[in-house]
C-alpha cells in the first residue's frame, strides 16, 4: 500500500490531524496515537487510524479540488473507496470503518485529479 503513492517526497506530518481541547479525546495523542504523512507537492495524504474513533483532517494538505477519500484495511490489503468530494472544506471528520479498539485502517486521500491507482496496487 505505501509503495502506491510516490515516496521520495514523503514527510511524516502529524498536523494533518486536528488537535482538539482535550488532548487525550482527539486521534493522534494518548493511547492510541493516529500517525499522518503526506507528500511535499500535495497529491496525497495518509493516515493510520489504530482504533475506530472519530477524527478530524486538515484538508489543506491535499491541493486539488476534488479529493478520492479510501479505506484501506492492512488486515486483509482489501481498499475500498468511500467518497469523492469537493475539497472546499479546510477540515473534514472521519471515522473509520469498524469502530472499538483493534481495528486499525488507514485512510488515504488523494487528489482525484492524479488518478493514482487503487491503494495496495501497482
Amino acid at each position: 500500500m505505501i509503495e502506491s503513492r510516490p515516496f521520495l517526497t514523503r514527510i511524516p506530518d502529524p498536523s494533518i490531524i486536528v488537535k482538539d481541547k482535550i488532548p487525550t479525546s482527539v486521534a493522534g495523542e494518548g493511547r492510541y496515537r493516529f500517525v499522518a504523512t503526506c507528500d511535499t507537492d500535495g497529491t496525497y495524504a495518509m493516515i493510520y487510524c489504530p482504533v475506530g474513533h472519530a477524527f478530524t483532517v486538515d484538508m489543506k494538505v491535499i491541493k486539488g479540488t476534488k479529493v478520492k477519500a479510501w479505506w484501506y484495511n492492512p488486515r486483509n490489503g482489501e481498499t475500498t473507496l468511500f467518497d469523492t468530494f469537493d475539497n472546499v472544506q479546510d477540515e473534514r471528520t472521519f471515522i473509520s470503518p469498524d469502530k472499538g479498539e483493534l481495528t486499525d485502517w488507514i485512510l488515504v486521500l488523494d487528489n482525484a485529479a492524479l488518478n493514482y491507482p487503487v491503494p495496495g496496487k501497482k
